[in-house]
């Protein structure tokens, strides 16, 4: 005959392998067996475990609290009960019960790593789904330390997976982001519902870090993962949150998942679920604007009453911006819209909130809105220190800026207009840099991908390192400081010292206006019109500035710069001459909106006798990196441009003692030691703007391109940066364009020379040893490019000084 220990092994296994009703069976056998106190109360607790897998909560709960009671039972088997009854209370409703429940197994396991672990994994999900992310953060922790005691990698991983959403709750992207890629080759390895589940919690923390395109597709693969393991409650969860995530850019497409959401979740019988579904749709038809909507008031007291208070703000805010917008003020006015927490910035609520208090003529409690939520969102962008991730940010930051914008132009205030047009554009500009650690797996995959694109090497492996090396870089953290933006005074006193004005173009409405200041500290608004056909005649000054830098046959050549100068001039007189009449120095500071990132200033008639110099925005001109005499030259020839070398050969004779790389020399880990010891570089070779990721723009060097990301594995960087090559300028869509000329700015260059559009390899041949000359006598580089281009003449190349040019 078996006795109790033997049954009570069978139970265990039984129930191991889901088999829940012979577990039963096994367990009361062991029972009757006279078991000891210890016996009896781990068959007690097995037993509970099968029934209430078997849907019987009640009964479960009673035979956890009959295994308590025995007397003469250790800590050990103590608190595998009391975890055990944890797990029945929170199936029941009652997550206080189930948390104490919890403590109490913790506090009686201090000899069970393993058990302590799961234990406190557990209460961390717990403290989860009762807002405390700060204690669960702690308990992963500590269930992470006890896994790794033990070697058991599925607690590790899930751990420490539960620890980066906690991190991400707190407002730590960083941190998420880092723990999550930590253990995804655990999570790919398993079932597909439970990869999912990692992909869905990465997608919450890519959408608040501002990568929504990325963020959608790790939750629609979720979705596909979640329906392929039948997990059917769980992708219709993951179907929720993508129907948040779309609301504000695709509102039509989420209604759909909301309602598909709530069907699946009626179905089941989930009624909070559908709650929660029936409320994301509600938000998705105001913000489709939809005419008819269900009764938002009964819904709203429902969520609330039932301590949905997420769902209940999303909806009010919704309403309120809905109200707003069919001009139903008195109405809208009563809708309670909670303030923003310390950790949670949400551009779309400040908007509306700003909208009514618009409507309701408190301008300056708008302003003080908006500026509250930037201010939020720009602290966040401060502690990333991907550019990317800055950068991916400013969108929001863009359209709340422009908000703003329109309140300061009903004035208008030319301070007032001048803080709004800065907090529309390049907000990454304002955040204070800080070098990253060297990443040696980030450096290998770098070396791996340049080889395999320098000898077209496959392609799926170049599309995973590229992937790699992307969210590698989301893990460096930022500095945590971010600069005000600069005041008129501030700004009046650096165009002194430079003997300079500023022109800040800013487009607000549909119409382009212009702040002019001057060194004396005056500023002028200049309204310059409506925008009409801007776009369409920039996306034609692209394809002349294209054509002109071909090599073209001799009868056509003139023809076509004569097609180039009669368009800038153009654009010139009809947007740029108003303001630029205002300007009395030679030197101007442009500070320009993403539309004319592609304009070759230079060449504009308006500024063909000025030095002109475009930084990020007019707060980071105000506060450059410190000038340093430029003495130390590194010029270097990329392979298969034709005149790459006699262009560096050119340009080096103006120099002392150059160091010059040219030919098999030139590779990129020369490149970068050299960059390390010189104050000026100059490159000579092939460059190719990457849209999709500007980061991976690249130069070609004699093995294989150096890409953006090459810059966070320099110590130090030079004082300025000549690319002689093509596209490399300040390119990308939005407010703050992204780039190579961007990334090296942001990393600490002063100056970059570069070109937006195509550029003439004779053209440049011709003019960089002369822009070298100048710059080799000590003329600051904006001043040494604008003589150069006034001596080459009308058909000068398209090149620009980024930065501080003086």
């Amino acid at each position: 005959m078996l006795g109790a220990a033997e049954l009570h092994a069978r139970a265990r296994t039984a129930t191991n392998a889901g088999h829940h009703t012979r577990a039963c069976s096994w367990a009361r056998q062991g029972l009757e067996r006279h078991p000891t106190p210890v016996e009896r109360a781990l068959l007690l607790t097995t037993l509970a475990y099968a029934e209430a897998e078997l849907g019987h909560l009640d009964l479960a709960d009673g035979l956890c609290r009959d295994a308590l009671a025995l007397a003469g039972v250790d800590d050990h088997t103590r608190g595998t009960a009391h975890g055990q009854r944890a797990v029945v209370l929170l199936r029941l409703g009652l997550p206080s019960d189930a948390l104490a429940e919890f403590s109490s197994a913790i506090r009686t396991l201090a000899a069970d790593d393993e058990a302590l672990g799961r234990n406190l994994l557990n209460r961390g999900n717990l403290r989860l789904e009762a807002a405390d992310a700060r204690r669960a953060l702690v308990d992963f922790e500590r269930a992470a330390a006890h896994a790794e005691r033990t070697g058991n990698a599925s607690l590790l991983a899930k751990a420490r997976h539960n620890a980066g959403y906690a991190a991400f709750l707190l407002g730590d992207h960083v941190r998420a982001l880092t723990a999550m890629d930590s253990v995804a080759s655990f999570f790919a390895g398993q079932a597909p519902a439970l990869h999912a589940v990692w992909l869905q919690d990465r997608a919450e923390v890519l959408a608040a870090a501002g990568l929504r395109d990325d963020a959608v597709a790790d939750l629609r693969r979720a979705i596909d993962q979640f329906r392929a393991g039948r997990a059917r409650r769980a992708a219709a969860s993951a179907e929720l949150l993508l129907a948040r995530l779309v609301v504000t850019d695709d509102p039509a497409e989420g209604l759909r998942l909301a309602r598909h959401a709530a069907s699946r979740f009626a179905a089941m019988g989930a009624d909070l679920s559908r709650l929660r579904a029936d409320a994301a749709a509600a938000v998705c038809a105001c913000a489709a604007g939809r005419r008819r909507l269900p009764d938002v008031e009964r819904l709203l007291a429902e969520l609330r009453a039932r301590g949905l208070a997420d769902e209940a703000r999303r909806l009010a805010i919704a309403w309120c911006g809905w109200l707003l917008a069919q001009g139903r003020l008195t109405e809208a006015r009563r809708v309670p819209l909670p303030p923003s927490t310390p950790r949670r910035y949400e551009p779309w609520a400040a908007a509306v909130a700003a909208q009514r208090q618009i409507a309701l003529g408190r301008r300056a409690d708008a302003l003080r809105t908006l500026r509250t939520t930037l201010d939020g969102v720009q602290a966040l962008a401060s502690t990333l220190g991907s550019l990317e991730l800055q950068t991916s940010l400013s969108g929001a930051l863009t359209r709340l800026g422009q908000l703003g914008l329109s309140v300061a132009l009903a004035r208008p205030d030319v301070d007032l207009v001048l803080e709004w047009s800065e907090r529309t554009r390049a907000a990454s500009s304002r955040v204070v840099g800080v070098r990253p650690p060297t990443d040696a797996a980030q450096a290998d995959d770098l070396t791996e991908l340049r080889a395999l694109h320098a000898f077209g090497g496959d392609p799926a492996r170049q599309r995973e390192l590229r992937r790699r090396i992307r969210e590698r870089a989301w893990q460096a953290g930022g500095s945590g400081a971010t600069q005000p933006v600069a005041t008129r005074d501030e700004l009046g006193a650096a165009l002194a010292a430079a003997d300079a004005t500023s022109v800040c173009l800013f487009v607000s409405d549909a119409e382009l206006d212009a702040v002019v200041v001057d060194g004396a500290g005056g500023g002028t608004l200049v309204r310059l019109g409506p925008l009409g056909g801007l776009a369409s005649e920039l996306a034609g000054l692209r394809a002349d500035l294209d054509v002109a830098a071909a090599d073209l046959p001799a009868p056509f050549a003139p023809r076509v710069r004569a097609g180039l100068v009669q368009r800038l001039a153009q654009l010139d007189a009809t947007w740029l001459a108003p303001a630029l009449a205002r300007v009395t120095t030679r030197r101007v500071v442009l500070v320009t909106p993403g539309l004319f990132s592609l304009v070759p200033w230079p060449l504009l008639p308006s500024l063909r006798d000025r030095a002109v110099t475009v930084p990020r925005s007019a707060t980071a001109w105000a506060r450059p990196p410190a000038r340093r005499a430029l003495t130390r030259p590194l010029l270097v020839a990329g392979p298969s441009l034709r005149r790459a070398a006699d262009e560096v050969g050119a340009c080096a004779t103006h120099w002392g003692d150059p160091e010059v790389l040219t030919g098999p020399d030139a590779t990129v880990e020369a490149v970068g030691t050299a960059t390390l010891r010189s104050d000026v570089v100059h490159v000579a070779a092939h460059g190719h703007h990457h849209a999709l990721n500007p980061l991976f723009s690249h130069v070609d060097l004699a093995d294989g391109p150096a890409f953006g990301y090459e810059l966070d594995r320099l110590v130090t960087l030079p004082d300025t940066v000549v690319l002689s090559a093509c596209e490399l300028g300040a390119v990308g869509a939005g407010d703050d364009p992204l780039g190579l000329a961007t990334a090296l700015l942001h990393a600490g260059v002063r100056t970059v020379l570069a070109s937006p559009v195509a550029l003439s390899d004779d053209a440049a041949a011709r003019l960089m040893p002369d822009l070298h000359a100048r710059l080799a006598s000590g003329s600051p580089p904006a001043d040494a490019l604008a003589a150069s281009v006034a001596a080459f003449g009308p058909d000068a190349p398209p090149l620009v000084c980024f930065g501080a040019g003086w």
